[in-house]
């Protein structure tokens, strides 16, 4: 996108809300390395989405960690203060936006401490993103206000959406405060 591979805008858009960035990648894809951040790879060659999940749980070590597409490059810089917000006045272990029409359960919050819960849904073969969240304390965040930030690219349409909107926006909005969660709490 605009020259420049689609998660180095993801990771320049949440480099911001976050203390440490983790990569979870193949490990035939050895590019990932490129930018000092430590990079995992599923333990489960079927486990989907979950699986990285999974990886960056065993890495992490502050008390949240915000997952992500590494194909959203329109990454609101606000949405990790959003959730952490949230989660701040509702108590609970994950917290998932919703963009006016459905909930973009691959862009979350969670507790690190979820990460035994997450490992026996996965050992268990759940593979559900949605699947697991149910059996956690689960928030919906409103978010209809930033819906394209969740476009993923996996389509030349889908470039094209985002090159005219990186085109026509400077990617610049107000970071919300992440009280209680500072950036140094959340992977």
């Amino acid at each position: 996108l605009d020259g420049t591979p689609l998660v180095e805008h993801v990771r320049r858009r949440l480099a911001p809300q976050v203390g440490t960035i983790i990569i979870s990648a193949p490990p035939d894809e050895p590019g990932y390395s490129r930018w000092g951040d430590p990079v995992v790879s599923d333990r489960l060659s079927d486990g989907g989405p979950l699986a990285g999940v999974d990886a960056a749980l065993q890495l992490a070590t502050t008390p949240w960690l915000f997952c992500c597409p590494g194909d959203a490059p329109l990454l609101d810089t606000t949405l990790v203060g959003r959730l952490a917000a949230a989660l701040d006045t509702t108590p609970g272990d994950v917290a998932i936006p919703h963009d006016g029409e459905q909930t973009q359960q691959l862009f979350l919050l969670l507790r690190t401490t979820l990460r035994q819960s997450l490992a026996d849904y996965l050992d268990a073969g759940g593979r559900s993103v949605l699947g697991w969240t149910d059996r956690c304390s689960c928030l919906v965040v409103a978010a209809a206000d930033i819906q394209h930030a969740f476009l993923n690219i996996n389509t030349t349409a889908a470039l094209a959406d985002a090159e005219q909107r990186l085109g026509s926006a400077s990617g610049a909005s107000t970071r919300l405060p992440l009280s209680p969660l500072s950036n140094q709490e959340c992977s």
